[in-house]
């Protein structure tokens, strides 16, 4: 064989290897693709329900027992770590590490962050009630916030941590202090968590139980009076009208909100645009008369108090 035919035959060779290797590859790479695109498409098909994560589910409420306030007013080496890992979590960038007021965010923060590890200049103090006070509420016109998104253990836990920085005497009195703090808090009281309804259970419920206002009433066109001639100008669609004002608690006795309602979205809030264009007169005189001419709803008895409209 020649050496031309001898490199003839090497490519060939090559070349079927190569077209091997992407027939192989390709066809895991089109399985894997299709298994994705297959169950994709299982998923969504037509009448396959896929659950809405934003949608709640009606859950029935439940009693929450009191918190052992005795149990979480005493430091334990349990709660100290915990404190010890929200605190690197939360407080370390002000506080710093060993909670000496030197973390690296210290420096722009006015007034400085607290030095647990010393006595002086606590704002609210450091008993274990002061300090879990000052976590529920933070401290006004400072830099420090409120951490009451920590549940009331967590909060307590991180008490403790902070407590034990600093190796001085924290004057706690537990007794005294566990019945002040419930009764600013009530925590031994226990709580109630309400019911969740879904929001389609809630719409059903309030669609079924609605009543459509009334329309108000135009006066006929051969009624010549300036009242009525002003409504008849006014209003764009009765029915419509009508529904934006059952919307608004005070139109009745009130001019303003009533105004504001008429102006507001023109004309598909039920009203001409040219309302707008009204002098104040003529907005008491379109007032009174869409009083007389819009039918009280039946659940909402009219509050008798004077027009606040001053000329």
């Amino acid at each position: 064989m020649s050496e031309d035919s001898k490199r003839i035959v090497a490519v060939l060779i090559a070349v079927t290897v190569l077209l091997g290797i992407a027939i192989v590859g390709g066809g895991v790479l089109l399985r894997g693709r299709g298994s994705h695109w297959l169950s994709y498409r299982q998923a969504t098909a037509p009448g396959r329900s896929v659950p809405d994560p934003t949608v709640f589910k009606t859950v029935r409420g439940k009693v929450k027992p009191g918190l052992d306030l005795e149990r979480l007013f005493t430091s334990s080496p349990a709660a100290v770590a915990r404190g010890k890992k929200l605190f690197g979590d939360s407080c370390s960038a002000c506080h710093g590490t060993a909670g000496k007021g030197d973390g690296p965010a210290a420096a722009s923060l006015r007034p400085p962050p607290r030095n647990f590890t010393s006595p002086k200049g606590w704002t609210r103090g450091y008993t274990v009630s002061e300090i879990y006070t000052t976590l529920s509420e933070g401290i006004q016109n400072t830099p420090m916030p409120s951490f009451d998104t920590l549940s009331p253990a967590d909060r307590f836990a991180l008490t403790h941590y902070i407590q034990s920085l600093g190796k001085f005497d924290h004057h706690d009195d537990q007794d005294a202090e566990i019945k002040q703090l419930d009764a600013k808090y009530h925590l031994s009281r226990g709580s109630h968590t309400p019911n969740k309804v879904e929001v389609s259970i809630v719409m059903k419920h309030m669609a079924g139980e609605y009543v459509a206002p009334p329309a108000v009433r135009v006066p006929a066109a051969s009624n010549a009076d300036p009242g009525a001639r002003l409504c008849r100008r006014a209003i764009a669609d009765p029915v419509r009208a009508a529904e934006v004002l059952s919307q608004v608690p005070d139109w009745r006795t009130q001019l303003e909100p009533f105004a504001r309602a008429a102006m507001a979205g023109a004309p598909q809030n039920g009203f001409q645009p040219e309302v707008a264009m009204l002098d104040r007169d003529q907005w008491q005189t379109l007032h009174d008369e869409l009083v007389k001419r819009t039918p009280l709803p039946r659940h909402a008895p009219v509050r008798r108090v004077a027009l606040h409209a001053e000329r």
